[in-house]
């Protein structure tokens, strides 16, 4: 039988947790309210740490959902979903009526999902006004810009924070392209400081072709500022990231690394090397008919 006094080192943990909370609580509200603080904040140094990682795979979801939003208030002022309609078959609605739910386990199921679809419904007849869209926006970018901060290697994270950067009717803020270029380049160096996964070096890649965009965007709007001779520097980075992908996968491969991840995992890190290789051949296309041009 425990005595009363074994329950003292779990207060006194219970004490310390609650000091220690307290402090960081009131530390945090002094930070907040400074407005010329401009260092990057990163509490208990959780960005780009492992924990950062697990925390950015974990957010998928979310980002997903981040990402339709930002979509779907874009495009409201094209559509016609601003207000209630009785759906027909010329609505383009799919109008297939749903599989009924049966027993216990699926009328909690369909609950659940018509919870879901009622937490993202719309239920004001009105349409957003611009400053709610707008308001709306820049929370999505910051949510977004803190999921890519978790883990910057991270491909998808990465390329969803980029294309809603450089996209005029999503991002909200000023000198989009100079941002976005800034956060490939960031990007590259940071995946190619690490050694022991071969899938950030696709995330560099990924970055350096969307550099290689931005580029031949400049050019298309009758801007010279890049030659032909910088994109082919860029496009002779993405081959360096291709090349170290395969160098650390047959690593991988040889060790057995490989087979600790899921099929899924696999699948999806060899689709990603397939679409930045038809990246890297159509960047190189367009390079050589802008040196023809010449």
């Amino acid at each position: 039988m425990k005595t009363p006094g074994s329950i003292a080192p779990y207060i006194l943990s219970l004490c310390l947790i609650a000091a220690g909370s307290s402090v960081c609580a009131s530390l945090g509200k002094s930070l907040m309210e400074d407005k010329d603080l401009r260092v990057p904040v990163n509490p208990f140094g959780i960005n780009s740490s492992p924990y950062g990682e697990v925390l950015a795979m974990a957010m998928q979801g979310s980002i997903d959902t981040y990402w339709h939003s930002g979509i779907e208030q874009a495009g409201t002022s094209s559509q016609d979903h601003d207000h209630p309609h009785q759906h027909t078959a010329e609505c383009g609605h799919d109008l297939s009526p749903r599989n009924q739910a049966t027993g216990l386990r699926g009328r909690m199921s369909g609950f659940l999902e018509g919870l879901a679809e009622a937490s993202a419904e719309r239920t004001n007849p009105r349409p957003a006004s611009r400053a709610q869209i707008f308001n709306t926006r820049r929370k999505i970018e910051d949510k977004l810009r803190f999921a890519y901060q978790l883990d910057p290697a991270h491909y998808a994270n990465y390329n969803t924070y980029h294309f809603f950067l450089t996209e005029p009717e999503l991002g909200t803020r000023p000198q989009l392209t100079p941002q976005a270029a800034g956060l490939a380049d960031k990007t590259i160096r940071y995946c190619l400081g690490k050694n022991d996964d071969p899938r950030p070096t696709l995330t560099a890649a990924a970055a350096a072709g969307n550099l290689l965009e931005l580029m031949f965007t400049d050019r298309a709007a009758g801007k010279s500022r890049f030659s032909t001779r910088v994109m082919r520097e860029y496009l002779q980075l993405m081959d360096q990231c291709i090349a170290r992908y395969r160098l650390i996968s047959g690593q991988w491969a040889a060790t057995g690394q490989w087979e600790l991840l899921s099929p899924m995992r696999r699948l999806e890190a060899e689709n990603r090397l397939t679409f930045t290789l038809k990246v890297r051949d159509a960047a190189e296309n367009t390079i050589l008919r802008l040196e023809r041009e010449e």
